[in-house]
């Protein structure tokens, strides 16, 4: 879901945690690999100067000549393109009776990028994990 996380050091960046298309490999005592992190907003999503990846004007400057300059590239030309992330997954407790396993994991993925006009910041969530397997 998406959300907003506070990195150390108090900066606020749009966050949407996934775990998409996770190619992982383990033995008993884990497993973790590599995942596509989708963009935080879609390619229709407008910015308020009506801006998108898809859909939208191309440029949103008061001076028409000079809205294709370098300096505005980056706010203009808006990119949906998905990046990657890393997981680790430990298994702690397996019961064998009912295919539960449980176990932490740590994960480390890219921020929003406001449709590619920021650089994104690597944030790192652990937690706790379940599963059931029948």
């Amino acid at each position: 879901a998406a959300t907003t996380v506070q990195l150390p050091g108090g900066e606020r960046v749009p966050f949407l945690f996934s775990i998409k298309e996770l190619d992982a490999k383990g033995n008993a005592d884990g497993f973790g690999g590599e995942f596509l992190v989708p963009s935080y907003r879609g390619s229709t999503f407008l910015d308020p100067k009506g801006r998108g990846a898809a859909t939208g004007y191309d440029n949103a400057v008061a001076l028409p000549a000079a809205a294709d300059a370098d300096e505005y590239l980056k706010e203009n030309v808006k990119s949906a393109a998905a990046m990657k992330g890393e997981a680790v997954f430990s298994i702690a407790k397996v019961d064998a009776a009912t295919g539960e396993i449980a176990g932490v994991f740590e994960s480390v993925q890219p921020s929003d990028t406001d449709l590619g006009a920021k650089a994104p910041k690597d944030v790192k969530i652990t937690g706790l994990w379940y599963a059931r397997l029948s």
